[in-house]
């Protein structure tokens, strides 16, 4: 079995290593081969990667993922740019029927009330796959991560 440091070490490397993962605000603790992500990230995107690159690492047994995504002050969408988004997104879908338009409140995007099953399981799987892909999709790399100066 590594040692603790050993361990750690690594998944820092890691972290540092992939082009994804801004590390600069993660610190990482190990307990025998189950290590626990803590800090923040500034994207979902960043906070799926970092548990993915932590994994990575040989001696890992388990990854307990306790980052917190915080916006940064541009990428913050009050709940009618996000109700728009996501309406935009389930237009774009065929499989969503014509007519379902979901809503924001607090931040956080929600599917319409009045259908039941599921349709309303769709078109709340597709709202979070969405704001995902959108998210995804306005990522930009961290310099230097692709040989960019």
């Amino acid at each position: 079995m590594a040692k603790t440091s050993d361990i750690c070490e690594r998944v820092e490397a890691e972290l540092i290593f992939d082009p994804i993962v801004d590390a600069r605000n993660i610190t990482v603790k190990n307990m025998g081969g189950e290590v626990a992500l803590n800090g923040w990230v500034p994207t979902y995107p960043q906070y799926l990667g970092a548990e993915a690159a932590a994994q990575r690492v040989a001696g890992v047994t388990n990854v307990r993922n306790h980052l917190e995504v915080v916006l940064m002050p541009g990428d913050y969408r009050d709940d009618a740019m996000l109700t728009t988004s996501a309406n935009n997104a389930l237009t774009r879908n065929i499989t969503v029927p014509d007519g379902v338009e979901a809503t924001a409140r607090n931040g956080n995007p929600r599917p319409p009330r009045r259908p039941h099953g599921w349709l309303r399981r769709a078109a709340r799987l597709h709202l979070v796959r969405a704001a995902h892909d959108e998210t995804a999709h306005n990522l930009s790399t961290k310099p230097g991560a692709r040989g960019e100066a």
